[in-house]
């Protein structure tokens, strides 16, 4: 019997629905997007079409990568390539079976392959955050301090360059500065900058301290299109410093403080104007999406996010 051929997956989502189910009641999840609120499934939310496909590089796009990562780790620098060079080998081999009879097969195997190889490597990365996300919900958070902080922090700040907001604003920033056209590798770029920022939160561990934020208050924790954040961006300048919060569900959330620093609020004892205020952060980190348990948490929102830019990302920072 021939091997079923798998079928391309077209809808791509820039946020994890598992991690949105924190906030859904009965499937249903609330979304506030251009001032309008309303009810919906987290597989209609923070989706597009082909989002991640990837495409074959040309020599421009390998040029691009290799001038962004020149004065990286020799290590990083290896990672890197191999990474670049296991995508594209599908690419390369289809490329020199053109005049084969079977060509319209191939093409189509392809096709397929480019809409789902990094969909399912960010599948894989976010199945690696979910026995730390119990853990973490468990008010454990022992994993900052094993083995398992690596995978940690992969996931971490690969959900902070994944979105569609992280994505949109960085190359229009390139555009507009005339430094680089990433439109065609920022889907790549991701799986290197966030191994490169994972590397240097790892390397400052012992000088940074991870909480576990309990809300108790009767402001619960929204989410958004960018569910992880940094508290210390002062867009449109380049961010200097990086203190990571990252929402949970409603009642808790995750807060990784910049070096050297006490975190920004206490792990306990959140007060309501403080829970409004990383409510207000998220927000106006958004792209085009908030979520949240109800109604009354988006509309409790003030005014409309507003359009950002965002700093071009470098190994350290974000």
């Amino acid at each position: 019997m021939a091997a079923k051929r798998q079928k391309p997956k077209r809808r791509h989502h820039h946020v994890w629905q598992h991690y949105l189910k924190a906030w859904t009641e009965n499937d249903s999840i609330w979304c506030r997007q251009d001032d309008r609120i309303f009810s919906t499934g987290t597989p209609s939310i923070a989706v597009e079409k082909d989002f991640y496909k990837l495409e074959s590089f040309t020599r421009e796009d390998l040029k691009v990568i290799e001038t962004l990562f020149a004065q990286g780790h020799p290590g990083a620098k290896r990672n890197h390539a191999r990474l670049v060079g296991q995508l594209m080998t599908p690419f390369r081999l289809a490329d020199q079976l053109k005049n084969s009879a079977h060509w319209a097969e191939i093409e189509q195997s392809l096709n397929n392959y480019a809409s789902n190889v990094l969909e399912d490597y960010h599948a894989t990365i976010e199945a690696s955050f979910i026995p730390l996300l119990q853990s973490a919900l468990n008010g454990d958070l022992s994993f900052y301090h094993d083995e398992r902080i690596m995978p940690f922090l992969n996931y971490l700040t690969t959900q902070y360059m994944r979105t569609k907001g992280i994505k949109e604003r960085t190359i229009a920033l390139c555009e507009a500065d005339k430094s680089a056209d990433l439109t065609r590798v920022w889907n790549v770029l991701i799986h290197m900058f966030a191994p490169n920022i994972g590397a240097g939160l790892y390397l400052e561990r012992r000088r940074r301290k991870l909480i576990l934020l309990n809300n108790r208050t009767n402001v619960p924790f929204i989410t958004g299109d960018q569910p992880a954040i940094n508290l210390k961006s002062n867009r449109p300048h380049p961010p200097e410093s990086l203190s990571i919060y990252y929402p949970l569900s409603p009642r808790h959330a995750l807060l990784l403080a910049d070096v050297d620093e006490e975190p920004l609020v206490r792990a306990d004892g959140l007060s309501p104007a403080q829970a409004s205020m990383l409510n207000e952060k998220l927000y106006a980190a958004s792209y085009s999406q908030v979520f949240a348990e109800s109604q009354i948490s988006l509309q409790s929102l003030s005014g409309s996010a507003p359009p950002s830019e965002s700093a071009r990302p470098t190994p350290s920072k974000a």
